[in-house]
């Protein structure tokens, strides 16, 4: 009797998806983009510093249009700290994450990961916290929780080869 066994690798977007706190939505965010096709689990670190930084741009200036129409003065404060998470350490989590998934340091790149994903984490906070509660950022805050958390899975994946 012959056997045959096959092993069917799992798809590199599935195989980080599932490993972060939204599979959906990692998996519609990185698919929305044709580079994640025939990406490997590097390429698609890479494409979610990519996606990262540029939608760290677009949220800081959201966040600016926000708080040129901001009256209340709690929520300019919200919003302030919030510019300054995104302006200050989104963008450089993001250039770090790019040097050291380059130099191959997993740690490094996984730290820089869950920096990131503190950004739209504390952002969220405050933003709740505050006397007026912004939902326009919300959803932002999310991706930016989840472009965290794909650096950060793709930084585990890598260093456990």
């Amino acid at each position: 009797m012959l056997s045959l066994s096959c092993v069917t690798a799992l798809d590199p977007i599935d195989e980080v998806c599932s490993r972060t706190r939204n599979p959906s939505l990692c998996s519609g965010t990185l698919r929305s983009d044709p580079r994640s096709a025939t990406a490997t689990i590097t390429r698609l670190g890479y494409l979610a510093i990519d996606l990262a930084f540029s939608h760290a741009a677009t949220t800081t200036n959201k966040i600016n249009t926000l708080l040129g129409r901001a009256k209340d003065p709690g929520l300019k404060n919200s919003l302030r700290y919030c510019q300054v998470e995104y302006v200050s350490y989104a963008k450089l989590a993001c250039r770090k994450a790019f040097i050291f998934l380059n130099q191959r340091d997993y740690s490094g790149s996984n730290t820089q990961g869950f920096e990131l994903s503190e950004v739209g984490s504390i952002c969220e906070r405050k933003l709740v916290a505050g006397p007026s509660y912004l939902r326009q950022l919300t959803i932002d805050n999310w991706k930016t929780e989840l472009f965290g958390d794909i650096i950060v899975v793709v930084s585990a994946l890598l260093k456990n080869g």
